[in-house]
This record gives C-alpha cells, sequence and structure tokens, in this order.
C-alpha cells in the first residue's frame, strides 16, 4: 500500500513507541536468539517500514538484512533507514532462489489479499534446511474490525489454523501461541462493542497509557521467552523450522 511520505516517517516514529511494536519486535527477537543465534542472513517478508529489520540489526548485527514489500516507495524507506537490501514484490511470489536464508519473519502479512498457501510455500523454499520461520498474525476471523479495513486485512486465524497451515507446506511448528492477552478485554470492547471509527488503531498513544500497555506486553514476552503459551489474545505468534 503506497502512503505519501511524511506517512511512512509517522508509522517508523509509531514503530519506535508504540507498546503493540515494542512487543512485537521483543517477540521476534527473542525468537531469533533462542533458535538461530548464528544469524546470517534474514528476511522480513512484507518489512513495511522496516521496524522489524531496524529491531533484528540491534541484536544481529553481523546479520544481512533483506526485506520485501509490495509498494516502491516502502522499499526505498526500509533501505535508507535500514541499510537492507530490499526488493519490491509480493510474499507470495518470492523472487529470491532457493535456499537463500537462514530466517524468515513475517509480521500481520498473510491477513491481506494473497494467495497465503503460494506464501508459506515460498517461505519453505526460500529457507535452507534447519532455517528459521516467525510469524506473526492477527487472531480471530470473529475479531474483523473496522481497524482491518482500515489497513485493508480481510483474514485474521486461529492459533491451530495457523499451525495447521504451516504444517500443511513442510513446516516443524516449534512453538505457538496467542499474545496481547491482558489487554484482549479492552480490544474486544473498542472494536466489536464501541462505535466504530474511520481510521486504525495504529496511532499515537497518550504516553502514560502507552507506558502501562506496554508493560502488559513487556510480562507477556517474559512469559513466551521461557516457553509458555498464552491461551488467548489479539495476535498469533509462531515459530517453526525447515526440517533438515
Amino acid at each position: 500500500m503506497s502512503m505519501a511520505p511524511e506517512e511512512y516517517e509517522r508509522m517508523a516514529a509509531l514503530e519506535e513507541t508504540m507498546w503493540w511494536y515494542h512487543g512485537l519486535h521483543t517477540n521476534i527477537v527473542q525468537a531469533l536468539q533462542r533458535h538461530a543465534p548464528q544469524l546470517h542472513d534474514v528476511l522480513d517478508a512484507g518489512c513495511g517500514t522496516g521496524g522489524t529489520l531496524k529491531a533484528i540489526a540491534r541484536r544481529f548485527p553481523q546479520a544481512a538484512l533483506h526485506g520485501i514489500d509490495i509498494a516502491q516507495q516502502a522499499c526505498d524507506f526500509t533501505h535508507a533507514k535500514t541499510g537492507a537490501a530490499v526488493t519490491v514484490g509480493s510474499v507470495d511470489a518470492l523472487p529470491y532462489a532457493d535456499a537463500s536464508f537462514d530466517a524468515l519473519v513475517s509480521c500481520d502479512v498473510l491477513g491481506y489479499r494473497i494467495d497465503v498457501d503460494a506464501a508459506i510455500a515460498g517461505f519453505h523454499r526460500v529457507l535452507r534446511p534447519g532455517g528459521l520461520c516467525v510469524i506473526n498474525l492477527a487472531a480471530y476471523q470473529w475479531m474483523l474490525s473496522y481497524h482491518d479495513r482500515a489497513v485493508g486485512q480481510v483474514r485474521r486465524y486461529t492459533r491451530t489454523e495457523a499451525v495447521a497451515l504451516l504444517r500443511g507446506h513442510g513446516f516443524r511448528p516449534i512453538f505457538a501461541s496467542y499474545w496481547n492477552t491482558l489487554l484482549f478485554p479492552l480490544m474486544v470492547l473498542r472494536r466489536k462493542l464501541m462505535p466504530a471509527p474511520e481510521a486504525s488503531d495504529v496511532t499515537p498513544f497518550n504516553p502514560v497509557l502507552n507506558g502501562v500497555f506496554a508493560a502488559c506486553v513487556a510480562a507477556e514476552c517474559r512469559t513466551l521467552k521461557v516457553g509458555l503459551p498464552l491461551p488467548f489474545g489479539g495476535s498469533v505468534f509462531l515459530i517453526a523450522q525447515r526440517p533438515r
């Protein structure tokens, strides 16, 4: 999705400060540290403004960063901000050779109007044997709301559905959990019971509220770090491996 240059700057700033992104990036980095500590080549499939790649670079300065996004502006912005090798393209038609990466991350991309089976098959193809796949997805189709419409998302997943999808394309799931659990009741209230705004929920928060929400997801990140799955939440987080 193409945006004005100032919108890319706004989104990049949100990725640095907003509580939800802090939780997402923490979960991703923790997964890579545990399961791919010698990370060399990583692809962010659907890199957007590059916040995930920046978070990975902080912990893995030796890693070669790669990204792909459907929007040329997003690719240009991410390359300028991270130095990553970024390609214009769709995640359901990855333009990379087989076994190119030892890790791949994809955040909330499989809910858009793409060929999901082709995307997962491509993730498996471009990973090396033993390579790690880390995916975040929006949870529960019944939670589809104004937020999803505003960002162009049409599909949400249960943990069971997501695990089956990965298994069906040859991945070996290592860990699967919901997260954004403590704040999920507020999410349901806001998105399903209150009047629907036109814009998405990705917007600056009051600093005090942002800090409280950040503390909630930080506690959940610590829980996921020790391998304890959470029973429900606004997102599904999965770690899987391409078998050797």
